[in-house]
């Protein structure tokens, strides 16, 4: 019986996270503000009413936008096939990639001269680090797109689960690299 092996990946938070939130905070506030600013300078005194209804649900908002902004990868692999979804502030689970590990073409550990070297038609994107010498990128050929890559950051127990699923090629690349 073959076993699920599966892992969750959160996505480090960005130089842009703080930044994201602050204006987020500020949109929710600022339209209330705004408002009961228009209701004392025109002395209509519903807008005051209406302001306090729209911060109700600009705070609702920016709650949901924060907390959307907390994203993790799940990695499953099953019977030699590796499928990965995207979850979104644990409330949303968007599937990425699915893909037989007998496919792939290449397997490398990430690096910036390897993959400008390598021409992909689409990357899929579900590492914790964009940029990380941890991440692992797996390439292979899809008939709809063309040359793919997946950019991911297996953990061991993974990595040895999909190792014997690799074509005959691919393991020799790799055992003479000791790559892995």
């Amino acid at each position: 019986m073959e076993n699920l092996i599966e892992q969750v990946v959160p996505k480090a938070k960005g130089a842009g996270y703080g930044v994201k939130i602050a204006l987020i905070v500020l949109i929710a506030l600022g339209v209330p503000a705004a408002l009961i600013v228009i209701a004392k300078l025109t002395g209509i005194a519903y807008l005051a009413v209406i302001a306090m209804f729209v911060l109700l649900f600009t705070v609702y908002g920016a709650w949901y936008f924060i907390t959307s902004l907390k994203v993790e990868y799940e990695y499953s692999f099953l019977s030699a096939t590796l499928r990965i979804d995207k979850i979104i502030a644990k409330r949303r689970r968007r599937p990425i990639v699915k893909v037989d590990v007998r496919k792939f073409d290449d397997f490398f550990r990430y690096d910036d001269k390897e993959m400008t070297r390598h021409q992909f038609n689409k990357v899929y994107r579900a590492s914790t680090k964009e940029f990380s010498q941890e991440n692992y990128v797996a390439a292979y050929h899809d008939e709809a797109k063309g040359k793919c890559a997946i950019l991911f950051t297996p953990n061991d127990k993974l990595l040895e689960e999909m190792k014997p699923y690799f074509n005959n090629e691919l393991r020799k690349k790799l055992f003479i690299s000791k790559q892995l």
